[in-house]
């Protein structure tokens, strides 16, 4: 079977007044080369294009990146939200719910688990730092390939079994939002000590989202994150093949 392609959604970025374009960071790719998949960045476009990309892929990795606006969970901006694209989120959102239609597996990192949970009907917390009476170091302050902290895994999820079954494992962290009510079939699959969210999973639909960065530890040799990649490349496989039976 041919290695199976793998969107990965963008940002865009202005580095100057003649430079500007689409961005991803390169340890997505990296990741997903070595779980063997062949790696696509998506640029932000219209919802036309976005059914392109439905067809064209064979499953979407939802990247990390700015926040989500919160009018899409009927809320104002809280002080601590920052910058957000709207058509971002709304191509996003359209991959998600399309994805579940075809069967196409998502894989939602950081920021892309957020979008998940809302493109599925639940909300945020807009700012943890502010919103949290003793909530834990979110965003570190060493490079994104070491662990910062510990998640406690749920024992009935798939995430669980992924992860080799250990009850805790250390991640690293570079997020300010997070899941507050869960989405609609979404399953919490971990927690950090302060009681957020840190990972979801759907094996039905082939969806998993976790609010760590496992490209930036695979990239740094983590062979238990390295497996994550390998559950969702192999998802892409299986489902795409179920499809052509179809």
């Amino acid at each position: 079977m041919s290695k199976p392609i793998i969107g990965i959604t963008s940002a865009f970025v202005k580095l100057s007044n003649f430079s500007e374009g689409v961005y991803a960071h390169k340890d997505y790719s990296t990741a997903l080369i070595k779980a063997g998949a062949i790696p696509l960045i998506l640029p932000i476009a219209p919802g036309s294009c976005a059914d392109q990309y439905m067809e064209l892929c064979d499953g979407f990795l939802l990247s990390g990146g700015c926040d989500v606006n919160p009018k899409f969970f009927d809320q104002d901006p809280m002080p601590g939200c920052g910058l957000f694209d709207t058509e971002r989120d709304q191509m996003e959102f359209q991959l998600v719910r399309q994805s579940i239609k075809k069967g196409k597996p998502v894989f939602g990192i950081c920021r892309g688990l957020q979008v998940m949970n809302v493109a599925l009907g639940g909300t945020l917390i807009q700012d943890i730092a502010s919103e949290l009476d003793h909530p834990i170091q979110h965003v570190q302050k060493v490079s994104r390939k070491e662990v910062s902290h510990r998640v406690r895994l749920e024992k009935d999820t798939y995430l669980f079994q992924i992860l080799g079954e250990q009850e805790t494992v250390m991640v690293n962290s570079l997020h300010h939002q997070s899941i507050d009510r869960l989405g609609d079939g979404l399953r919490a699959a971990a927690f950090s000590a302060d009681g957020i969210i840190e990972a979801v999973d759907v094996k039905e639909n082939g969806l998993i989202g976790v609010q760590w960065h496992p490209e930036s530890m695979t990239a740094g040799g983590s062979d238990m994150m390295l497996g994550l990649f390998k559950y969702f490349v192999t998802r892409c496989k299986e489902m795409k093949q179920a499809n052509s039976e179809v």
